[in-house]
């Protein structure tokens, strides 16, 4: 006799507690734009922008070291200062 046993994660899986449905059923390209356009059941083109525009951040920008550049990069390094002075 065989027994079948349920995998441990699937006792876990369950929907996203805030999981949001949007009203659109198809997506398509503008031809214009190349950006998407949303599409309701009748074929009508839907606003999603949701009060903002898409440059936008939602999450706190992330800052690099002192030596990764940001708004004021390091001076070059001599060796990549030097001009070459060999002719062609």
């Amino acid at each position: 006799m065989s027994i079948s046993v349920q995998p441990w994660g699937v006792k876990r899986l369950a929907p996203y507690p805030n999981a949001v449905r949007y009203a659109f059923t198809r997506t398509g390209i503008d031809p214009e734009t190349q950006t998407t356009r949303y599409f309701d059941a009748r074929g009508r083109v839907i606003d999603m922008t949701g009060g903002h525009g898409t440059s936008q951040s939602t999450s706190s920008p992330t800052s690099t070291g002192a030596d990764g550049g940001g708004s004021q990069p390091p001076a070059p390094a001599d060796s990549d200062a030097l001009e070459d002075h060999v002719p062609d």
